[in-house]
Protein backbone atom coordinates (compact mmCIF):
# COMPACT_ATOMS: atom_id res chain seq x y z
CA UNK A 1 0.00 0.00 0.00
CA UNK A 2 2.70 2.97 0.93
CA UNK A 3 4.52 2.08 -2.64
CA UNK A 4 1.58 1.95 -4.14
CA UNK A 5 0.81 5.55 -2.74
CA UNK A 6 3.61 7.45 -3.03
CA UNK A 7 3.64 6.19 -6.79
CA UNK A 8 0.14 7.44 -7.12
CA UNK A 9 0.85 10.91 -6.10
CA UNK A 10 4.81 11.25 -7.80
CA UNK A 11 3.17 10.83 -10.90
CA UNK A 12 0.52 13.87 -10.10
CA UNK A 13 3.54 16.05 -9.77
CA UNK A 14 5.56 17.92 -12.05
CA UNK A 15 9.26 19.13 -11.57
CA UNK A 16 9.43 21.63 -8.44
CA UNK A 17 5.77 20.68 -7.74
CA UNK A 18 4.57 19.66 -4.52
CA UNK A 19 1.83 17.62 -2.93
CA UNK A 20 0.06 18.34 0.22
CA UNK A 21 -0.68 14.65 2.07
CA UNK A 22 -4.40 13.91 3.17
CA UNK A 23 -3.69 13.65 7.04
CA UNK A 24 -7.46 14.25 8.49
CA UNK A 25 -10.65 12.17 7.59
CA UNK A 26 -12.86 14.21 5.83
CA UNK A 27 -15.92 13.56 7.98
CA UNK A 28 -14.46 13.72 11.61
CA UNK A 29 -11.71 15.97 10.84
CA UNK A 30 -8.91 13.81 12.53
CA UNK A 31 -5.66 12.54 11.92
CA UNK A 32 -5.86 8.87 11.31
CA UNK A 33 -3.72 5.63 11.49
CA UNK A 34 -4.39 5.00 8.16
CA UNK A 35 -4.42 8.08 6.33
CA UNK A 36 -1.86 8.75 3.63
CA UNK A 37 0.29 10.92 5.98
CA UNK A 38 0.51 7.65 8.76
CA UNK A 39 1.29 5.13 5.97
CA UNK A 40 4.05 7.48 4.43
CA UNK A 41 5.73 8.94 7.21
CA UNK A 42 4.65 6.58 10.22
CA UNK A 43 3.79 9.50 12.33
CA UNK A 44 0.70 8.86 14.65
CA UNK A 45 0.17 12.34 16.21
CA UNK A 46 -2.75 14.47 15.89
CA UNK A 47 -1.52 17.62 14.74
CA UNK A 48 0.73 16.93 11.39
CA UNK A 49 0.56 18.11 7.97
CA UNK A 50 3.40 16.36 5.23
CA UNK A 51 4.30 17.82 1.47
CA UNK A 52 6.09 15.58 -1.09
CA UNK A 53 7.94 16.68 -3.84
CA UNK A 54 8.60 15.52 -7.52
CA UNK A 55 11.72 13.47 -6.33
CA UNK A 56 9.32 11.64 -3.28
CA UNK A 57 11.32 13.75 -0.35
CA UNK A 58 8.46 13.90 2.51
CA UNK A 59 8.77 17.49 4.82
CA UNK A 60 6.36 16.86 7.80
CA UNK A 61 5.64 20.01 9.76
CA UNK A 62 4.62 18.89 13.60
CA UNK A 63 3.55 21.63 16.20
CA UNK A 64 5.46 21.75 20.04
CA UNK A 65 3.64 18.92 21.49
CA UNK A 66 4.97 16.49 19.12
CA UNK A 67 8.59 17.90 18.29
CA UNK A 68 10.44 14.79 20.95
CA UNK A 69 7.99 12.48 19.72
CA UNK A 70 8.02 13.15 15.76
CA UNK A 71 11.76 12.23 16.22
CA UNK A 72 10.93 8.63 17.56
CA UNK A 73 8.44 7.48 15.00
CA UNK A 74 8.97 8.75 11.29
CA UNK A 75 10.98 7.03 8.85
CA UNK A 76 14.76 8.16 8.47
CA UNK A 77 14.21 9.16 5.26
CA UNK A 78 11.85 12.22 6.14
CA UNK A 79 12.92 15.68 6.64
CA UNK A 80 11.36 17.34 10.36
CA UNK A 81 9.92 20.61 10.57
CA UNK A 82 9.37 21.73 13.96
CA UNK A 83 6.75 24.50 14.25
CA UNK A 84 7.65 27.00 17.40
CA UNK A 85 4.90 28.03 19.71
CA UNK A 86 2.28 30.45 17.97
CA UNK A 87 2.95 29.79 14.68
CA UNK A 88 0.55 27.89 12.13
CA UNK A 89 1.22 25.49 9.72
CA UNK A 90 0.63 27.37 7.14
CA UNK A 91 2.90 29.77 8.37
CA UNK A 92 5.49 27.23 8.03
CA UNK A 93 4.73 26.43 4.48
CA UNK A 94 5.13 30.39 3.79
CA UNK A 95 8.43 30.09 4.92
CA UNK A 96 9.83 26.92 3.82
CA UNK A 97 8.22 27.20 0.07
CA UNK A 98 8.29 30.29 -2.67
CA UNK A 99 5.59 32.12 -2.89
CA UNK A 100 3.39 30.66 -6.00
CA UNK A 101 4.63 27.26 -5.89
CA UNK A 102 2.52 24.49 -7.31
CA UNK A 103 0.94 23.12 -4.70
CA UNK A 104 -1.23 19.68 -5.23
CA UNK A 105 -4.18 19.32 -2.78
CA UNK A 106 -6.49 16.74 -2.47
CA UNK A 107 -10.43 17.74 -3.29
CA UNK A 108 -11.55 17.27 0.07
CA UNK A 109 -9.19 19.47 1.88
CA UNK A 110 -11.40 22.68 3.64
CA UNK A 111 -12.77 24.69 1.96
CA UNK A 112 -11.07 27.54 4.67
CA UNK A 113 -7.60 25.85 4.29
CA UNK A 114 -7.33 26.08 0.42
CA UNK A 115 -8.80 29.43 0.78
CA UNK A 116 -5.61 30.67 2.34
CA UNK A 117 -3.48 28.46 0.60
CA UNK A 118 -4.98 29.69 -2.62
CA UNK A 119 -3.52 33.28 -1.73
CA UNK A 120 -0.02 32.06 -1.62
CA UNK A 121 0.21 28.78 -3.61
CA UNK A 122 -0.56 28.18 -7.21
CA UNK A 123 -3.09 25.37 -6.00
CA UNK A 124 -4.13 22.29 -8.21
CA UNK A 125 -6.80 19.41 -6.81
CA UNK A 126 -6.78 16.01 -7.25
CA UNK A 127 -9.08 13.49 -6.45
CA UNK A 128 -8.04 10.91 -3.75
CA UNK A 129 -8.61 7.43 -4.92
CA UNK A 130 -11.24 5.12 -2.80
CA UNK A 131 -9.06 2.99 -1.57
CA UNK A 132 -6.64 5.81 0.19
CA UNK A 133 -9.37 6.78 1.73
CA UNK A 134 -10.79 3.89 4.34
CA UNK A 135 -10.47 4.97 8.11
CA UNK A 136 -9.04 1.77 9.81
CA UNK A 137 -10.71 2.86 12.68
CA UNK A 138 -14.02 3.24 11.31
CA UNK A 139 -16.86 0.49 12.89
CA UNK A 140 -19.61 1.35 10.49
CA UNK A 141 -21.91 -1.55 12.52
CA UNK A 142 -21.89 0.10 15.39
CA UNK A 143 -25.32 1.83 15.54
CA UNK A 144 -26.36 5.49 15.78
CA UNK A 145 -28.92 6.12 19.19
CA UNK A 146 -30.54 8.85 21.35
CA UNK A 147 -28.92 10.12 24.07
CA UNK A 148 -30.73 10.40 27.25
CA UNK A 149 -33.48 13.03 27.39
CA UNK A 150 -32.45 13.21 31.18
CA UNK A 151 -29.43 14.32 29.88
CA UNK A 152 -30.42 16.30 27.03
CA UNK A 153 -33.32 17.79 27.81
CA UNK A 154 -34.46 20.26 24.46
CA UNK A 155 -34.96 17.94 22.01
CA UNK A 156 -33.95 18.81 18.06
CA UNK A 157 -37.58 20.85 17.65
CA UNK A 158 -36.49 23.17 20.21
CA UNK A 159 -32.87 23.64 19.18
CA UNK A 160 -33.72 24.44 15.83
CA UNK A 161 -36.22 26.96 16.83
CA UNK A 162 -33.67 28.67 18.35
CA UNK A 163 -31.02 28.64 15.65
CA UNK A 164 -33.78 30.25 13.55
CA UNK A 165 -34.55 32.89 15.40
CA UNK A 166 -30.57 33.67 15.86
CA UNK A 167 -30.57 33.92 12.01
CA UNK A 168 -33.83 34.65 11.07
CA UNK A 169 -32.37 35.74 7.51
CA UNK A 170 -31.43 31.88 7.05
CA UNK A 171 -34.00 30.13 4.91
CA UNK A 172 -31.87 26.50 4.33
CA UNK A 173 -28.31 25.76 5.71
CA UNK A 174 -25.76 22.55 5.44
CA UNK A 175 -24.41 21.41 8.79
CA UNK A 176 -20.94 19.37 8.27
CA UNK A 177 -19.49 20.17 11.89
CA UNK A 178 -20.46 16.43 13.66
CA UNK A 179 -20.18 18.27 17.16
CA UNK A 180 -22.63 20.67 15.88
CA UNK A 181 -25.23 17.90 14.45
CA UNK A 182 -24.59 16.03 17.59
CA UNK A 183 -25.13 18.56 19.64
CA UNK A 184 -28.98 19.26 17.06
CA UNK A 185 -30.15 16.42 16.89
CA UNK A 186 -28.85 14.44 20.35
CA UNK A 187 -27.74 11.39 18.72
CA UNK A 188 -24.80 9.46 19.38
CA UNK A 189 -22.65 6.78 18.08
CA UNK A 190 -19.36 4.43 18.71
CA UNK A 191 -18.31 4.14 15.01
CA UNK A 192 -14.82 6.02 15.04
CA UNK A 193 -12.42 4.90 17.91
CA UNK A 194 -12.04 8.00 20.48
CA UNK A 195 -14.93 9.60 19.44
CA UNK A 196 -18.80 9.82 19.87
CA UNK A 197 -19.54 11.12 16.76
CA UNK A 198 -21.42 9.98 13.81
CA UNK A 199 -20.38 10.43 9.81
CA UNK A 200 -23.40 12.37 8.75
CA UNK A 201 -24.71 15.79 7.21
CA UNK A 202 -27.72 18.19 8.12
CA UNK A 203 -29.52 19.70 5.84
CA UNK A 204 -32.07 22.56 7.58
CA UNK A 205 -34.99 23.97 5.69
CA UNK A 206 -36.72 26.13 7.65
CA UNK A 207 -39.03 27.47 5.21
CA UNK A 208 -40.54 23.88 4.39
CA UNK A 209 -39.78 22.36 7.55
CA UNK A 210 -38.28 19.50 5.73
CA UNK A 211 -34.98 18.92 7.66
CA UNK A 212 -32.89 15.92 6.68
CA UNK A 213 -30.25 14.46 8.65
CA UNK A 214 -28.21 11.91 5.84
CA UNK A 215 -26.20 9.17 7.38
CA UNK A 216 -24.74 5.43 6.63
CA UNK A 217 -27.89 3.40 8.08
CA UNK A 218 -31.37 5.03 8.64
CA UNK A 219 -32.25 4.64 12.37
CA UNK A 220 -35.50 2.60 13.24
CA UNK A 221 -36.55 5.44 15.42
CA UNK A 222 -38.28 8.67 14.52
CA UNK A 223 -37.20 12.17 15.50
CA UNK A 224 -39.92 14.92 15.38
CA UNK A 225 -39.37 17.51 12.49
CA UNK A 226 -36.20 15.47 11.25
CA UNK A 227 -35.89 12.79 8.36
CA UNK A 228 -33.47 10.38 7.54
CA UNK A 229 -31.51 9.73 3.87
CA UNK A 230 -28.72 7.94 3.24
CA UNK A 231 -25.19 9.80 3.18
CA UNK A 232 -25.00 7.79 -0.42
CA UNK A 233 -28.33 9.85 -1.92
CA UNK A 234 -27.15 13.51 -0.56
CA UNK A 235 -24.98 14.34 -4.02
CA UNK A 236 -28.22 13.66 -6.12
CA UNK A 237 -29.94 15.44 -3.29
CA UNK A 238 -27.75 18.67 -3.10
CA UNK A 239 -27.94 18.83 -6.87
CA UNK A 240 -31.43 19.06 -6.87
CA UNK A 241 -31.87 22.15 -4.30
CA UNK A 242 -31.51 25.48 -7.00
CA UNK A 243 -31.96 27.49 -3.99
CA UNK A 244 -29.18 29.56 -1.95
CA UNK A 245 -27.92 27.39 0.56
CA UNK A 246 -26.10 28.83 3.88
CA UNK A 247 -22.86 26.97 4.56
CA UNK A 248 -20.18 27.59 7.29
CA UNK A 249 -16.59 27.76 4.88
CA UNK A 250 -14.94 26.48 8.54
CA UNK A 251 -16.80 23.16 7.98
CA UNK A 252 -17.23 22.27 4.41
CA UNK A 253 -14.75 20.67 2.04
CA UNK A 254 -14.23 21.91 -1.31
CA UNK A 255 -15.52 18.74 -2.86
CA UNK A 256 -18.69 19.36 -0.94
CA UNK A 257 -19.04 23.15 -1.45
CA UNK A 258 -18.57 23.06 -5.63
CA UNK A 259 -21.56 20.08 -5.60
CA UNK A 260 -23.93 23.33 -4.11
CA UNK A 261 -25.57 25.11 -6.65
CA UNK A 262 -25.76 28.24 -4.65
CA UNK A 263 -23.53 28.41 -2.09
CA UNK A 264 -24.20 31.44 0.57
CA UNK A 265 -21.30 31.89 3.37
CA UNK A 266 -22.87 32.37 6.69
CA UNK A 267 -21.14 35.01 8.61
CA UNK A 268 -22.79 34.42 12.26
CA UNK A 269 -22.40 30.81 13.40
CA UNK A 270 -24.19 30.50 16.71
CA UNK A 271 -23.79 26.38 17.18
CA UNK A 272 -20.20 26.65 18.38
CA UNK A 273 -21.06 28.60 21.32
CA UNK A 274 -24.77 26.89 21.71
CA UNK A 275 -23.18 24.08 22.40
CA UNK A 276 -20.74 24.52 24.36
CA UNK A 277 -22.83 26.29 27.09
CA UNK A 278 -23.39 23.11 28.74
CA UNK A 279 -26.87 22.86 30.78
CA UNK A 280 -27.23 21.76 34.29
CA UNK A 281 -28.31 18.25 33.31
CA UNK A 282 -25.46 17.74 30.84
CA UNK A 283 -22.80 19.65 33.92
CA UNK A 284 -24.26 16.95 36.03
CA UNK A 285 -23.72 13.89 33.54
CA UNK A 286 -20.52 14.85 32.93
CA UNK A 287 -19.44 14.92 36.87
CA UNK A 288 -20.79 11.34 36.93
CA UNK A 289 -18.29 10.26 34.16
CA UNK A 290 -15.58 12.61 35.62
CA UNK A 291 -16.36 10.51 38.70
CA UNK A 292 -15.96 7.14 36.77
CA UNK A 293 -12.62 8.33 35.38
CA UNK A 294 -11.23 9.62 38.56
CA UNK A 295 -11.98 5.54 40.36
CA UNK A 296 -10.48 4.00 37.30
CA UNK A 297 -7.20 5.98 38.06
CA UNK A 298 -7.49 5.15 41.20
CA UNK A 299 -7.83 1.29 40.68
CA UNK A 300 -4.91 1.49 38.12
CA UNK A 301 -2.75 3.54 40.44
CA UNK A 302 -2.88 0.68 43.22
CA UNK A 303 -1.82 -1.87 40.29
CA UNK A 304 1.56 -0.49 39.58
CA UNK A 305 4.30 -2.48 39.63
CA UNK A 306 8.05 -2.46 38.48
CA UNK A 307 8.83 -4.24 35.51
CA UNK A 308 5.58 -3.26 33.84
CA UNK A 309 5.98 -1.59 30.05
CA UNK A 310 4.48 1.65 28.86
CA UNK A 311 2.26 -0.72 26.49
CA UNK A 312 1.13 -3.23 29.39
CA UNK A 313 0.48 -0.10 31.83
CA UNK A 314 -1.97 1.80 28.58
CA UNK A 315 -3.79 -1.71 28.44
CA UNK A 316 -4.11 -1.63 32.19
CA UNK A 317 -5.55 1.51 32.21
CA UNK A 318 -7.73 1.33 29.54
CA UNK A 319 -9.58 -2.34 31.08
CA UNK A 320 -9.78 -0.22 34.46
CA UNK A 321 -11.62 2.54 32.02
CA UNK A 322 -13.62 0.14 30.35
CA UNK A 323 -14.93 -1.26 33.60
CA UNK A 324 -15.71 1.78 34.97
CA UNK A 325 -18.02 2.04 31.88
CA UNK A 326 -16.78 3.84 29.26
CA UNK A 327 -17.05 3.21 25.91
CA UNK A 328 -14.07 4.17 24.54
CA UNK A 329 -10.85 6.40 25.31
CA UNK A 330 -11.96 10.04 24.23
CA UNK A 331 -8.37 9.92 22.54
CA UNK A 332 -5.43 7.86 22.30
CA UNK A 333 -4.12 7.13 26.31
CA UNK A 334 -1.00 9.04 26.90
CA UNK A 335 1.24 7.13 29.30
CA UNK A 336 5.01 7.88 29.78
CA UNK A 337 7.75 6.88 31.72
CA UNK A 338 10.86 8.58 32.53
CA UNK A 339 12.61 10.61 29.59
CA UNK A 340 9.56 9.96 27.21
CA UNK A 341 7.24 12.63 29.25
CA UNK A 342 9.31 15.33 28.40
CA UNK A 343 7.19 14.86 24.84
CA UNK A 344 4.40 16.88 25.16
CA UNK A 345 1.80 14.65 23.60
CA UNK A 346 3.43 10.90 23.27
CA UNK A 347 1.48 8.09 22.14
CA UNK A 348 3.91 5.38 21.21
CA UNK A 349 3.33 2.86 24.20
CA UNK A 350 7.16 1.26 24.33
CA UNK A 351 6.89 -2.10 25.31
CA UNK A 352 10.62 -1.93 25.98
CA UNK A 353 10.47 1.39 28.17
CA UNK A 354 9.75 -0.63 31.63
CA UNK A 355 8.69 1.10 35.19
CA UNK A 356 11.37 1.10 37.55
CA UNK A 357 11.71 2.48 41.44
CA UNK A 358 11.49 6.07 41.67
CA UNK A 359 10.68 7.06 37.87
CA UNK A 360 8.07 9.71 36.72
CA UNK A 361 4.82 8.57 35.25
CA UNK A 362 3.08 11.03 33.29
CA UNK A 363 -0.84 10.01 32.56
CA UNK A 364 -2.85 11.71 30.11
CA UNK A 365 -6.54 9.90 29.45
CA UNK A 366 -10.30 10.20 29.57
CA UNK A 367 -12.97 8.59 28.15
CA UNK A 368 -16.85 8.56 26.78
CA UNK A 369 -19.47 7.29 28.29
CA UNK A 370 -23.28 6.01 27.39
CA UNK A 371 -24.63 9.73 26.64
CA UNK A 372 -21.53 10.71 24.21
CA UNK A 373 -19.60 13.49 26.27
CA UNK A 374 -15.77 13.63 26.51
CA UNK A 375 -13.56 13.53 29.85
CA UNK A 376 -10.26 14.52 30.11
CA UNK A 377 -7.64 14.28 32.58
CA UNK A 378 -4.09 14.28 33.07
CA UNK A 379 -2.13 13.12 36.38
CA UNK A 380 2.01 12.58 36.63
CA UNK A 381 2.91 10.25 39.31
CA UNK A 382 6.18 9.10 40.89
CA UNK A 383 6.64 5.54 41.41
CA UNK A 384 9.30 5.28 44.55
CA UNK A 385 9.35 7.29 47.72
CA UNK A 386 12.16 9.60 47.52
CA UNK A 387 12.19 12.04 44.58
CA UNK A 388 14.89 14.03 43.57
CA UNK A 389 14.38 18.25 44.28
CA UNK A 390 14.32 18.93 40.83
CA UNK A 391 11.03 16.70 40.30
CA UNK A 392 9.49 18.29 43.81
CA UNK A 393 10.12 21.71 42.08
CA UNK A 394 8.45 20.99 38.60
CA UNK A 395 5.67 19.06 39.59
CA UNK A 396 4.81 22.20 42.63
CA UNK A 397 5.22 25.11 40.11
CA UNK A 398 3.48 23.29 37.60
CA UNK A 399 0.78 22.79 40.35
CA UNK A 400 0.94 26.74 41.52
CA UNK A 401 0.05 27.44 38.05
CA UNK A 402 -2.86 24.62 38.13
CA UNK A 403 -4.00 26.70 41.47
CA UNK A 404 -3.59 30.07 40.72
CA UNK A 405 -5.75 29.59 37.06
CA UNK A 406 -8.36 27.77 38.56
CA UNK A 407 -9.17 30.40 41.49
CA UNK A 408 -8.94 33.36 38.97
CA UNK A 409 -11.81 34.91 37.87
CA UNK A 410 -10.39 36.23 34.72
CA UNK A 411 -12.67 35.62 31.96
CA UNK A 412 -9.84 36.43 28.92
CA UNK A 413 -8.74 33.17 27.96
CA UNK A 414 -5.74 34.54 26.72
CA UNK A 415 -5.27 36.16 30.03
CA UNK A 416 -5.80 33.17 32.49
CA UNK A 417 -2.79 31.58 29.49
CA UNK A 418 -0.45 34.40 30.00
CA UNK A 419 -1.33 33.67 33.90
CA UNK A 420 0.23 30.54 33.74
CA UNK A 421 2.80 31.58 31.42
CA UNK A 422 4.46 34.09 34.24
CA UNK A 423 4.41 31.47 36.55
CA UNK A 424 6.32 28.94 34.82
CA UNK A 425 8.57 31.40 33.67
CA UNK A 426 11.44 31.27 35.52
CA UNK A 427 11.47 27.51 34.82
CA UNK A 428 13.06 28.12 31.90
CA UNK A 429 16.17 28.60 33.58
CA UNK A 430 16.09 25.21 34.29
CA UNK A 431 15.37 24.54 30.95
CA UNK A 432 11.92 23.43 31.14
CA UNK A 433 9.62 24.73 29.24
CA UNK A 434 5.65 25.58 29.04
CA UNK A 435 5.12 24.83 25.08
CA UNK A 436 1.71 24.69 24.42
CA UNK A 437 -2.00 25.86 25.12
CA UNK A 438 -3.11 25.90 28.64
CA UNK A 439 -6.53 24.45 28.04
CA UNK A 440 -9.27 23.27 25.46
CA UNK A 441 -12.96 23.16 25.12
CA UNK A 442 -14.81 19.91 26.05
CA UNK A 443 -18.12 18.25 25.33
CA UNK A 444 -18.98 15.73 22.76
CA UNK A 445 -15.64 16.59 21.48
CA UNK A 446 -12.62 15.90 23.70
CA UNK A 447 -11.35 19.17 22.02
CA UNK A 448 -14.55 21.33 21.48
CA UNK A 449 -14.22 24.86 20.32
CA UNK A 450 -15.09 27.47 22.17
CA UNK A 451 -13.12 28.31 24.52
CA UNK A 452 -9.33 27.88 23.46
CA UNK A 453 -7.24 28.82 26.03
CA UNK A 454 -3.50 30.02 24.32
CA UNK A 455 -1.46 33.07 23.73
CA UNK A 456 -3.59 33.42 20.27
CA UNK A 457 -6.76 33.18 22.01
CA UNK A 458 -9.47 36.19 21.68
CA UNK A 459 -12.45 33.95 23.45
CA UNK A 460 -14.27 35.28 26.45
CA UNK A 461 -15.02 32.19 29.09
CA UNK A 462 -18.56 31.98 29.93
CA UNK A 463 -20.72 30.27 32.73
CA UNK A 464 -20.82 26.58 31.86
CA UNK A 465 -18.40 26.33 29.11
CA UNK A 466 -16.39 23.22 30.33
CA UNK A 467 -12.56 23.28 29.37
CA UNK A 468 -9.46 22.18 30.63
CA UNK A 469 -6.69 24.05 32.74
CA UNK A 470 -3.30 21.71 31.80
CA UNK A 471 -0.35 23.71 32.69
CA UNK A 472 2.95 21.54 32.06
CA UNK A 473 7.10 21.27 32.06
CA UNK A 474 8.69 19.73 30.12
CA UNK A 475 12.92 19.46 29.21
CA UNK A 476 15.39 19.43 32.00
CA UNK A 477 19.61 19.90 32.07
CA UNK A 478 20.82 16.66 33.52
CA UNK A 479 17.37 14.66 33.37
CA UNK A 480 14.64 14.85 30.71
CA UNK A 481 11.11 14.42 32.39
CA UNK A 482 7.87 16.45 32.00
CA UNK A 483 4.94 16.82 34.63
CA UNK A 484 1.79 17.89 33.14
CA UNK A 485 -2.04 18.40 35.86
CA UNK A 486 -4.98 18.67 33.94
CA UNK A 487 -8.59 18.95 35.65
CA UNK A 488 -11.64 20.14 33.25
CA UNK A 489 -13.67 22.84 34.83
CA UNK A 490 -16.40 25.29 34.51
CA UNK A 491 -17.32 28.90 35.50
CA UNK A 492 -21.05 29.19 37.52
CA UNK A 493 -22.62 32.20 36.61
CA UNK A 494 -20.79 34.13 39.81
CA UNK A 495 -17.82 33.03 37.81
CA UNK A 496 -16.60 30.90 40.32
CA UNK A 497 -14.84 27.69 39.20
CA UNK A 498 -15.65 24.15 39.98
CA UNK A 499 -14.19 21.11 38.92
CA UNK A 500 -15.61 18.09 37.25
CA UNK A 501 -12.72 15.83 38.12
CA UNK A 502 -11.46 15.44 41.71
CA UNK A 503 -8.55 12.78 42.01
CA UNK A 504 -5.57 14.01 43.92
CA UNK A 505 -2.83 15.38 43.20
CA UNK A 506 0.88 13.68 43.83
CA UNK A 507 1.42 13.88 47.74
CA UNK A 508 5.28 12.70 47.24
CA UNK A 509 6.36 15.11 44.63
CA UNK A 510 4.59 18.24 46.60
CA UNK A 511 7.14 21.15 48.03
CA UNK A 512 5.17 22.82 50.36
CA UNK A 513 7.75 25.57 50.88
CA UNK A 514 7.08 26.68 47.08
CA UNK A 515 3.55 27.28 47.50
CA UNK A 516 1.68 30.26 49.64
CA UNK A 517 -0.65 29.93 52.95
CA UNK A 518 -3.39 30.41 50.26
CA UNK A 519 -2.16 27.59 47.67
CA UNK A 520 -1.33 25.21 50.12
CA UNK A 521 -4.53 25.40 52.15
CA UNK A 522 -6.30 24.74 49.01
CA UNK A 523 -3.88 21.96 48.19
CA UNK A 524 -4.72 20.57 51.58
CA UNK A 525 -8.32 21.04 51.35
CA UNK A 526 -8.65 19.19 47.70
CA UNK A 527 -6.15 16.56 48.99
CA UNK A 528 -8.80 16.05 51.95
CA UNK A 529 -12.14 15.95 49.91
CA UNK A 530 -11.31 12.92 47.81
CA UNK A 531 -13.01 10.30 48.14
CA UNK A 532 -14.12 6.70 46.25
CA UNK A 533 -17.18 5.49 46.20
Amino acid sequence: MKNSQLKFYKSLLKEGEYLLLKSKDAYFKSHYLSSPLNILTNFSGTAGEAVLDYNGKITIFVDTRYHLLVEKQVFKNIEIYKIPLGETFFDAFKKKYKKNTVLHVSSDIDLAEYTKYDEYFDLRTYKLKEKYLKNADLDMSAPVYPADKKVERYDFSYKIKKISELNPAVKKRLIFNLDHIAYLTNLRSFQLKNSSLFRSILYLDFETKKHILFLDKIPNFKIKDLNFMSLKDFPNFIKSVKKSIYVNYKDITLSDFIAINKPKEIKRDNFALLSSIKSLSEINYIKECASKLDHAIYNFKKRLKAGLSEYDLVCMFEHELAKSGAKTPSFSTILALGDNSASIHYTNSDKNKILKDESIILLDCGGYWKNGFATDITRTFYFGCHPKEIHKKIYTYTLKAFINCFLSKEKSAFKIDALARKILKPLEAEQFYFNHGLGHGIGTSVHQNPPVLDIQSRDVIKPYQTHSIEPGLYGGKDEKFGVRIENCVYFDLNYNRFSLSKFPFEEVLIEYSFLSKKETEFVKNWQRNFKIK
